[in-house]
Order: C-alpha cells, then structure tokens, then sequence
C-alpha cells in the first residue's frame, strides 16, 4: 500500500517535468502573466490535491469510523473528513482558475461542473451527522438521518474518484500517471468495501456496543451526552 502511493507521488511529480498537459497558445498565457512552467506547476498541484482528498483521506476516514471503536471516534472522523474537504477546497480553487484561464466551462467538458457540484454538496455532510447525533443522544438507535449521511457521502466521494479520472484524461497524463492513480484508488475502495461488509456480518450486539462508545464523551461507560443512561 505504502509503495503503491509512493509511486503515485512520483509519477505525479515527476509530471511538472513533462510536457503532458495541453496548454492554451503562448498569447493566452502571456495576457495573464502566467508563464507555461508556473501553469503546469497549478495543474499538477491541483491533481494531487484532488487525488490525497479523494483517494485517500477521504476513504480513509470513512474506513477508521467502522473500524475502530472507542470514545470519542465520532469526533476524530470528523475533524479527519473536514480535513479532507478543506483540502479538497484548496484544490477546486486552483481548479476554478484553471477552468477559468482555459475557457473548459463548457457542457461538453464535466470535470469542472462535476468537481465544483461534489465538494459544493458535501457541504450537506456535516448537517446530516449533527442532526443524526441529536437524536441519536436521545433514542440511542439509527435514524433515517445517519443513512443519509453514509449513503449520500457514498455516493459523493464515489464521484469525486471517478472526476479524479476524467481530470487525468482531460490534462493528458501519462499513462503511468493514471495507472498509478488507478491502483491507488481500486486499494482504498477495495478496502473501504471490505470493512463495510465485515461490519454488515458483524454480529449485531456487538455493532450496537461498539456505536455506543463512538457517540459517548462522559467518563461514565454507561452514561451517555445528556445524561440518560444507556
């Protein structure tokens, strides 16, 4: 796993050296005082930015909420996925003025569109996971809220992955570029798939302990948020 993302580093890396990426004529550039080394610089940025958030931190953050068990994980994967999204806020910006300075806003070109919908929308994630706390603090069981949250950020981060692609095609890497992107992807979402499973098989008590612990922050092991004991 390790050496996988290791090469994935390098190749990325390695791209600033090339002459992979499509560039708009040299007077485009000049107008915007932007020189073709300093764009290529941006663009290669914004793909590994993109790449750590969504292949990686991303995934990784909804892998340790399942599992691991212990007081106060809830709030851990929090601060991780908030993380990653601001992370993947640094890399729409870069990606806005690239869509900008190259006219790619158009109907035919949905890396752009996709990319600014995704991380726009996972604004919603965080509004789902409180309101599902609240009443989870009460009723101490899974509400409709807490599916929406994982099923809507499923879905999100599944998209932002495949975006991920679309960039690498649209930027014309290198073909070990997008290998390597491939394989780094295809590990975490394999990976992400296995836990999901393994806790769907889970014997059921045991699921219901170990939720408990996540949602708990008091000393008492058996007292949860607002005092009522559980």
């Amino acid at each position: 796993m390790r050496s996988v993302f290791g090469a994935f580093l390098m190749y990325a890396t390695a791209a600033i050296a090339s002459e992979a990426v499509d560039y708009p004529p040299a007077s485009v550039i000049e107008k915007r005082a932007v020189t073709r080394a300093e764009r290529h610089r941006i663009v290669v940025t914004h793909g590994l930015v993109m790449a750590l958030a969504f292949a990686v931190f991303f995934p990784l953050g909804a892998i340790v909420i399942r599992l691991f068990s212990f007081k106060g994980l809830m709030w851990i994967h929090a601060g991780w996925q908030i993380f990653a999204w601001i992370l993947a806020l640094a890399g729409l910006g870069l990606g806005v003025w690239i869509a900008t300075t190259t006219h790619q806003w158009t109907a035919s070109n949905g890396h752009p569109i996709i990319g600014t919908l995704v991380i726009g929308l996972l604004v919603l994630q965080p509004i789902l996971a409180i309101i599902h706390h609240q009443i989870y603090k009460r009723e101490h069981k899974r509400t409709v809220w807490i599916y929406g949250h994982i099923w809507y950020g499923r879905i999100l981060l599944i998209l932002g992955a495949i975006n991920g692609g679309l960039g690498l095609q649209l930027s014309g890497n290198t073909v070990k570029g997008e290998i390597a992107y491939g394989v780094i992807v295809g590990v975490m979402f394999v990976l992400w798939f296995a836990v999901v499973l393994f806790r769907v098989f889970k014997p059921k008590r045991t699921v219901e302990e170990e939720r408990g612990e996540k949602y708990q922050l008091s000393n008492s092991p058996t007292e949860s948020q607002d005092g009522v004991t559980a």
